[in-house]
């Protein structure tokens, strides 16, 4: 059963009900990125949901300002077969020095700044 029936997530923010959540890396993964490579095809282990209360645009509290799939050079496989896939901790049942077999998730949250 997919996360979408289980959690009731949504793909667009604008109406979102009250206890309806945002997946913000439904966008990401649209544009073809993602956070693990398998046979040349991205998925999308992270993710990221909001409920509405953090997509309000008073900045008084935190707010959601942006999220994104953190994939840095010094997180991707350099050369070869795997080529900018996640550097893998272990492969072959050997350490390779890498870092996850996928890259992490992370969203920004804002607020006024209080004086």
């Amino acid at each position: 059963m997919s996360r979408k029936k289980v959690m009731g997530t949504k793909n667009k923010s604008k109406n979102l009900g009250i206890n309806e959540l945002y997946n913000f890396m439904d966008e990401f993964f649209k544009k073809g990125l993602g956070t693990l490579a398998y046979r040349d095809s991205w998925n999308l282990f992270g993710q990221i949901l909001l409920s509405a209360a953090w997509l309000k645009k008073d900045y008084d509290s935190f707010q959601y300002y942006k999220a994104g799939i953190f994939n840095k050079r010094f997180l991707q496989t350099p050369s070869g077969a795997y080529k900018d896939y996640p550097f893998r901790s272990f492969a072959n049942g050997s350490y390779t020095g890498g870092y996850s077999d996928h890259f992490p998730v992370y969203v920004c949250l804002i607020r006024k700044v209080r004086k």
